[in-house]
């Protein structure tokens, strides 16, 4: 455990300067713990950002070559440091497209089902109209019902004035016409 000398935060792990002896977090290095890992034994020469502005203590047989080559290999790690969180954001995209391909089916769905029930609310309002035009006739239908009923009864009534019981004619056995041709003949 260690307490980063940027951030005065405990920490477990990150790198030290070879030059001023200070401990860093990953974070405040500027470097990721994979890309520091990937140094090797270059990671014993590893320098911090105030260190590595001042010139740099060394035998005068050293070679520029490894400090540019330094340079560069820690600004590939910063590149890599703040590409890392692409991953992530990348995963993040793709749940954020399956939701919105999800949605767009719901709504389509939706869509379906809104045209079905329109559909049967049109027809249910024709049929409703249907009704209530036969409602409207329904009063001078019972008009005509009572009309076609009195009508009726007044024919009941003059049909039964024309029946005349006849009383007190004999009758004699063969009245029947038909069978009395049968017996004659």
């Amino acid at each position: 455990m260690f307490i980063c000398i940027s951030c005065n935060l405990q920490h477990t792990d990150g790198p030290t300067c070879s030059v001023c002896k200070n401990q860093y977090d990953f974070g405040c290095a500027g470097v990721t713990e994979n890309g520091f890992r990937r140094l090797g034994e270059r990671k014993n020469n590893w320098r911090c950002s105030k260190c590595k502005l001042s010139p740099l203590p060394s035998p005068a047989s050293a070679s520029p070559v490894p400090s540019q080559l330094d340079k560069m290999q820690e600004q590939l790690n910063q590149i890599v440091f703040q590409l890392a969180p692409l991953a992530s954001l990348i995963e993040d995209i793709k749940s954020i497209k399956s939701d919105v391909n999800n949605l767009k089916e719901s709504v389509e769905m939706a869509h379906g089902l809104i045209s079905t029930f329109s559909s049967s609310i049109k027809s249910l309002d024709e049929r409703i109209m249907q009704v209530e035009k036969v409602a409207t006739e329904i009063p001078s239908m019972q008009a005509e019902i009572s009309r076609l009923n009195r009508e009726l009864d007044d024919k009941d009534q003059w049909a039964r004035a024309n029946n005349v019981e006849i009383r007190g004619i004999p009758q004699k056995k063969n009245e029947n016409l038909k069978e009395a041709d049968r017996i004659t003949n």
